[in-house]
């Protein structure tokens, strides 16, 4: 796992990615999930992101996370602008938190 000043890089050049994409002004959720999948795998380390990985049981995530052949979470991303207050309120959608492992 990074330390904070290397997660805060992570995050900035996140950012830095997002903001640009955006200027373009042609960009929708899955422009990002290259930025999002570098993100996911710099602030932790050993882990593999999969974009659109197969269906499992509650759906389509877009991103399963994973260490080897263990799944520790799923990423449902939504584009730059989206409320997740009407996110919220539909039961379809989940946010997984895998609980860290030393």
């Amino acid at each position: 796992m990074m330390g904070a000043m290397e997660n805060g890089k992570a995050l900035r050049e996140y950012a830095r990615q997002i903001e640009r994409a955006v200027v373009r002004g042609d960009a929708t959720e899955r422009t990002h999930y290259p930025t999002l999948k570098a993100l996911l795998e710099a602030v932790e380390g050993g882990v593999t992101a999969t974009t659109e990985p197969k269906r499992i049981e509650c759906g389509a995530p877009d991103f399963r996370v994973s260490r080897g052949q263990t799944t520790v979470g799923y990423v449902e991303a939504k584009d730059v602008g989206t409320s997740l207050d009407a996110i919220e309120k539909d039961a379809e959608h989940h946010i997984t938190i895998p609980a860290h492992r030393s």
